[in-house]
């Protein structure tokens, strides 16, 4: 079984495995579809107050999968997806999920052992670091933010409920890691 440990970054027209990044002409369409997922069916999901973030853990998944940089081109192109979808201030998502693939690029937690353990704990910082730049973009702007409540009735559940969902987000992105390993952004 392979480790969950993202491969160092090569370059562009590496054929190393994990070498270079996927194509951007199908990253941007499944970011879209992704976003466009989101925002039509899984926005109406709520299990206790929380609600799936499938953006931040395909951001956070990827990230893990394939090294920081990627993560980061991920993040920086659903995010901003996502705010022309959302209605919010501009580049807000942006900053988020950018903030989700800084933490979820780290090497820290590597002595945990376990793969799934280190998933989880990634998938804990980052939804936490997401909601807390979310939360702090919105006040920043302007916009009157409940904090006791955002914290405690949204942020979270809804990072246990990402945090639950992690290992399975990582099935087909891992799945799709393994077929795009070689590709890179040559477009």
């Amino acid at each position: 079984m392979r480790s969950w440990r993202p491969s160092p970054s090569a370059g562009a027209h590496s054929t190393e495995p994990g070498g270079g990044p996927i194509n951007l002409y199908l990253s941007i369409p499944l970011l879209i579809g992704t976003a466009l997922v989101q925002s039509a069916w899984l926005a109406r999901v709520d299990v206790l107050g929380a609600r799936p973030d499938l953006m931040l853990l395909v951001v956070l998944i990827w990230t893990v999968v394939r090294g920081q940089e990627e993560g980061l081109v991920w993040g920086a192109i659903g995010g901003f997806v996502t705010d022309l979808i959302s209605g919010g201030p501009l580049g807000i998502h942006l900053l988020a999920y950018l903030a989700v693939a800084l933490l979820a690029g780290q090497s820290w937690g590597q002595a945990l052992g376990s793969s799934v353990l280190r998933l989880l704990l990634q998938a804990v910082l980052a939804g936490m670091a997401y909601h807390l730049v979310l939360l702090g973009g919105l006040s920043w702007v302007g916009r009157v933010v409940d904090w006791r409540y955002s914290v405690t009735q949204v942020l979270l559940p809804s990072v246990v409920l990402n945090a639950v969902l992690a290992p399975f987000a990582r099935l087909p992105l891992g799945w799709l890691e393994r077929r795009t390993r070689r590709e890179g952004y040559l477009a």
